[in-house]
C-alpha cells in the first residue's frame, strides 16, 4: 500500500489497515516477556543506544513541551496507543484512551500550540522516570523494548502519579531510529481518568 501526503502535507493514515492492526497484536504479544531476553535476541550495542537515546530524548522533549522536536521521534507510520484495559486488548475491539497515527498526532500538536486548548489550561507540567528498559531483536531493521515508568504530572495546582509499562517498536528511517509504535499500559488504565495530557 503506498502513502500519501494530502493537500496540508500530512502523512495520511492509509497505513491503518487490517494487516497493521494484525501487526499490533503480535507486538502487543511480545512485549510479554517470560524471562531474559537470550543473548541471540539482543539487537547490536550501536542500535542498543541509538535506540535508547531515543527513549530518553522523547520523554524529555515531552516533559519540557518542545512538541514539534518529540513529533520527529515518531516515523510517518506510527501508533500512540494508550490502552482502557489492563492488560491490554485488541483495539478493534476494545475503548482506548488514546490510539493515534501521526496526522492526529500532529492534529492535537496543532491544536495545543493556539493556546486555547482546553486540556493544557493551564499548561500542565511532567516529568518522566524510565527505567527496567530491555531491548531485544523484531523483524528487519526494527528493535522492540519495553521500560517501567512513573510520570510525575502538575496540572492546575494539584500533583497525579501515573506508572506502568511502555512497550515500543522502533524502526530505521533514512538511517535514523524513529518510533513507530507506543503502547503506554498505566496500572489504572481501567479506573476512572482525569486529565491525561501527560504524553503531549
Amino acid at each position: 500500500m503506498v502513502d500519501t501526503k494530502n493537500s496540508a502535507g500530512h502523512q495520511d493514515s492509509t497505513y491503518l489497515n487490517e494487516a497493521y492492526y494484525d501487526q499490533l497484536m503480535h507486538l502487543n504479544e511480545d512485549w510479554q516477556l517470560d524471562g531474559p531476553v537470550p543473548a541471540i535476541n539482543q539487537p547490536s550495542l550501536a542500535d542498543k543506544l541509538a535506540c535508547e537515546a531515543l527513549v530518553f530524548a522523547e520523554a524529555r522533549l515531552a516533559d519540557d513541551l518542545r512538541l514539534e522536536q518529540w513529533l520527529d521521534c515518531y516515523s510517518d507510520k506510527s501508533i500512540y496507543w494508550i490502552p482502557a484495559n489492563y492488560p491490554a486488548g485488541d483495539p478493534r475491539q476494545e475503548i482506548t484512551l488514546e490510539f493515534h497515527d501521526k496526522r492526529r498526532l500532529e492534529d492535537r500538536v496543532a491544536r495545543i500550540r493556539t493556546g486555547v486548548a482546553y486540556s493544557m489550561l493551564p499548561v500542565i507540567r511532567t516529568r518522566h522516570v524510565l527505567g527496567n528498559i530491555e531491548y531485544w531483536q523484531g523483524e528487519t531493521n526494527e528493535v522492540r523494548a519495553r521500560t517501567s515508568f512513573i510520570i510525575d504530572a502538575l496540572f492546575n495546582e494539584k500533583h497525579r502519579t501515573l506508572s506502568g509499562w511502555i512497550g515500543y517498536s522502533f524502526v530505521k528511517n533514512d538511517g535514523d531510529w524513529k518510533i513507530s509504535v507506543k503502547q503506554v499500559n498505566l496500572i489504572d488504565a481501567d479506573c476512572l481518568q482525569e486529565n491525561n495530557t501527560f504524553f503531549l
